[in-house]
């Protein structure tokens, strides 16, 4: 049966949303005006949409607040807006910069976000709730030299792992990874560790992506420097036992995992588990956005070839209870231009369904796309 797509404002959206129920794939604008979303759905099945929000809504203004929204499985409408940040600050123009959810077993939503103002990570966690935010905090002490891009937050029963990139942004090739984690959802963290190869470097304006395996198991996907031009895509595993790493290992380098470049590529990445425990990487290479399984690491092949000869970048992926699996992305970006959406749908036995957008849809300004499995079997895109 062929793939079904219906395009309706914000509003319909949300207010009829049993009139799209049977769509396959579900694509829409953020909510409220918002840009740069990240969507996470639970263990429950529960949705959670995390987005900023310019406070003036002229094109030339910056200045925001990131915002929290559920989504109700019953009834498709998001919950009301919740504020995450304390108070306003100047989000970064570039994707890169995205602020990073995680949802620990308790309830709690924890939000990691970067001040390109002061140059620090901001944490903030809500309350088992979801109604309320604690007051932010800067995260990182120690480890602030040369931070310039997002870092990424994961969260697995109680346990809570804040990650990024730091070092002297004129050396890539002596940047490292760091982490701290918390073992009290949220409460206290301990101490900063280096958690990387310093051999390997570390892309100084790439975005990585990190999630728990199991207990004390973290894998993080980064990009390496590699003597200034090896910026390729580490698979990283992390073991962690009483707040101290105790070992660290490397998965091997996939040729599409590859990719010399003399300049910072500017990327995101992204990961997903399916029902099975099972995870999804999607990255870009070389201008080309790439998918692995985790789990299956000779797994991995190029998307699409590109709408026009120019790069794709920021995909998000997400998986189905029957193993189906989606993955958005933008082409033709600037700094600034958020470029054209880009989809392709994988069948439960992962073959291509041959899904294209029936319309062009150009993806908002200073934004990238988000893509949640919902429970009812539909994909929701949101950009």
């Amino acid at each position: 049966m062929p793939l079904k797509i219906q395009y309706f404002s914000l509003l319909i959206s949300l207010t009829c949303w049993s009139v799209i129920s049977q769509a396959d794939v579900v694509v829409q604008a953020t909510p409220d005006g918002g840009i740069q979303p990240r969507i996470t759905v639970d263990r429950h099945g529960d949705t959670h949409l995390l987005y900023f929000k310019k406070r003036l809504n002229t094109p030339a203004a910056r200045e925001g607040n990131l915002y929290y929204r559920p989504l109700d499985k019953e009834t498709g409408r998001f919950g009301l807006p919740v504020r995450v940040s304390s108070s306003a600050f100047a989000m970064q123009t570039f994707s890169i910069a995205r602020a990073s959810m995680a949802i620990s077993d308790d309830g709690r939503i924890h939000v990691m976000w970067y001040y390109p103002r002061s140059a620090e990570f901001i944490y903030s966690r809500s309350n088992p709730e979801r109604t309320a935010f604690e007051k932010q905090r800067s995260i990182v002490e120690n480890y602030r030299e040369g931070i310039d891009a997002g870092g990424d937050i994961a969260a697995l029963g109680s346990q809570v792992a804040i990650i990024w990139g730091a070092g002297d942004l004129r050396a890539e090739q002596e940047r490292t990874m760091f982490a701290r984690f918390s073992h009290d959802a949220g409460a206290s963290f301990g101490q900063e560790f280096m958690i990387s190869n310093a051999d390997l470097g570390a892309c100084a304006c790439c975005s990585m992506a990190a999630d728990y395996l199991e207990d004390n198991e973290l894998l993080v996907a980064y990009r390496s420097a590699i003597d200034g031009i090896g910026r390729h895509m580490q698979l990283l595993t992390v073991s962690e036992v009483d707040k101290r790493v105790i070992h660290a290992s490397y998965g091997a380098l996939h040729e599409l995992q590859r990719w010399e470049a003399s300049f910072c590529p500017l990327s995101t990445n992204d990961i997903a588990r399916d029902s099975d425990a099972g995870r999804w990487l999607v990255f870009e290479t070389q201008g080309r956005i790439v998918q692995m399984d985790i789990h299956n690491q000779d797994d991995v092949s190029k998307l699409a070839e590109p709408y026009v000869e120019t790069r794709q970048k920021n995909p998000s992926i997400a998986i189905g209870h029957d193993g189906s699996r989606i993955v958005v992305w933008g082409e033709g970006i600037s700094h600034a231009r958020g470029g054209r959406l880009n989809i392709k749908v994988f069948d439960g036995n992962g073959e291509d369904t041959g899904y294209e957008l029936k319309n062009e849809i150009e993806i908002t300004d200073y934004s990238f796309p988000a893509a949640a499995a919902l429970p009812n079997g539909n994909f929701l895109v949101l950009y």
